[in-house]
């Protein structure tokens, strides 16, 4: 069976689990030598299951589907503080207002084009992160503690 006919079964097969409710777009597909899994990338080495289940990428590769994942709680976005920044691995871990702290991977697609980028954020920098899909971050908002220009 091609690989084309094998990513175009799973995502039809993975579509009809979404039936009813409210769907979130999976950015993504996981395609491993024994399986194909439908979800999001978390970071550089990570990948998410519409299930959170997390899978080393390693030989697989990711591409781009319109398949979607059955309905979960998410966050839109959360407000908060940053707590540290790993630029190497693209990943922002921004402490929310409850004190909670989130780990949220910046995906590579989501920075430039005039947007705020990791290496632009220091910790401490009041922070709204906009959370298209559990554990990405999407657009980031900034408030540096000095800048006396409000953004929120």
């Amino acid at each position: 069976m091609s690989k084309f006919l094998s990513v175009f079964i799973a995502s039809v097969l993975l579509a009809a689990f979404s039936f009813g409710g409210t769907t979130v777009m999976a950015e993504e597909i996981l395609i491993t030598k024994n399986a194909i899994h439908l979800g999001w990338v978390t970071s550089r080495d990570k990948f998410t299951t519409c299930r959170n289940t997390i899978i080393e990428i390693g030989e697989g590769s990711v591409e781009a589907t319109k398949g979607s994942c059955p309905s979960f709680e998410r966050m839109p976005s959360v407000k908060g503080s940053v707590d540290s920044i790993d630029d190497p691995n693209q990943i922002l871990w921004v402490k929310d207002e409850r004190g909670q702290i989130q780990k949220l991977f910046f995906f590579e697609s989501t920075e430039g084009h005039g947007k705020t980028q990791l290496k632009d954020l220091e910790k401490g920098d009041r922070v709204i992160v906009t959370i298209p899909i559990p554990g990405r971050a999407g657009l980031i908002q900034t408030e540096r503690k000095q800048d006396s220009k409000r953004l929120f």
